[in-house]
């Protein structure tokens, strides 16, 4: 019987379902807080694939595109972070066999135009953006190389989206939320381009042409995959957080991507 699934791509410096450790050990923190136990309810699978955390697109890509093909018979829907949609969308367009075992992909906060902060931290550009990003960020400069928006423009020259796959984008609103790990980031930037951003993407990167745009979503960088003010804490089974904010906000994208005609 053909099965539904849905595949979580976690973005930079992200980790996957087993926590990037070598031995299948499930971890008890999810990189999207919370989600794939919450959408397994409704559909047959969630996975959460591990891809290298500071590795380049192409290497992410094809990591990403393995799990893809070896998914048994059904719908394949992909929502990814960040640079998770730029893997997705590398993979879509570069491995046919992939793209026609995909329904829709849904980026959320992905740099489709690149970053500001990237460029910053790549660039060692001396300013009041650059002295209010994390050092866990600035440490990781070369894996930031892809997201600059240089990279992106040429990224977006070679990349074509994929006959018959449905694109959907998200971008987060930091400013509507309260504020959490990137409020300050989201602070500068709408001052230097007065422009809504999640605190690493500005929307007008988000939401990329082409394709179909979904309401901002009222939270930073974080908060688009649950931790923030709103959920700071890992959520489990066991825990009556079905009602959480961004787990509402999850169910109505599954409720969208349920609403989609599969594959013919």
């Amino acid at each position: 019987m053909p099965t539904h699934t849905i595949i979580l791509a976690h973005g930079v410096l992200g980790f996957g379902h087993y926590f990037g450790l070598p031995l299948p050990i499930d971890s008890p923190i999810a990189y999207f807080n919370g989600v794939a136990r919450h959408l397994k309810k409704r559909v047959d699978q969630v996975l959460e694939p591990q891809v290298s955390p500071i590795g380049s697109i192409a290497e992410r890509a094809e990591t990403l595109a393995k799990v893809i093909s070896l998914q048994p018979p059904g719908r394949i829907d992909v929502i990814a972070h960040s640079m998770g949609g730029l893997d997705a969308r590398y993979a879509l367009a570069r491995m046919p066999d992939v793209a026609a075992r995909v329904t829709a992909l849904v980026t959320i906060g992905t740099p489709h135009k690149g970053s500001p902060v990237a460029d910053a931290v790549c660039n060692h550009i001396p300013n009041a953006l650059t002295q209010a990003i994390p050092e866990f960020i600035k440490n990781q400069a070369g894996a930031l190389k892809d997201l600059t928006t240089a990279a992106a423009k040429k990224f977006n020259a070679t990349t074509s989206d994929a006959e018959g796959v449905r694109y959907y984008n998200i971008a987060g609103n930091a400013k509507q939320g309260t504020p959490s790990l990137f409020y300050p980031l989201a602070t500068l930037l709408e001052q230097s381009n007065t422009e809504i951003n999640d605190g690493l993407v500005l929307k007008s990167s988000a939401l990329y042409e082409g394709h179909t745009h979904l309401e901002d979503w009222p939270v930073d960088h974080a908060g688009e995959i649950g931790w923030g003010t709103e959920e700071p804490f890992p959520i489990f089974d066991i825990l009556p957080f079905t009602t959480s904010a961004h787990l509402k906000r999850y169910d109505a994208l599954l409720t969208l991507l349920l609403s989609l005609p599969g594959r013919s």
